[in-house]
């Protein structure tokens, strides 16, 4: 599903399988899924995982885009409320390459 959204977010990227087969990247769960069938495995799992990862990339990227469209998948604001973090919380520290000017040369110090 992941592979398969990936692929479908980045079409234009150029793949190259085990330097014998080049293709881009929306073809990379299928060249996967035929790797798997020729060493012997069952092509259901990768067949279950890039309908799950269509229907979510037609929900989350397509629809939602259209005129008229809605987005179906939201976050629950109770998960929101845990795991979101506000601009004004005092001990959110910005690492110091997100500081505005670069780093804070001489904080602290005392300049005599």
């Amino acid at each position: 599903m992941l592979v398969y959204l990936w692929s479908r977010r980045n079409p234009y990227v150029r793949m190259n399988f085990f330097g014998l087969l080049n293709f881009q990247a929306p073809f990379l769960p299928w060249v996967l899924m035929g790797f798997s069938s020729l060493l012997g495995n069952s092509i259901i799992v990768d067949l279950l995982g890039i309908a799950v990862g269509h229907i979510y990339f037609i929900l989350e990227d397509v629809f939602p885009n259209q005129h008229g469209g809605i987005r179906i998948l939201k976050t629950p604001s109770i998960l929101k409320a845990i795991f979101d973090t506000s601009d004004e919380d005092p001990n959110n520290n910005p690492l110091p390459e997100e500081w505005p000017g670069g780093f804070a040369w001489l904080e602290g110090q005392r300049l005599e």
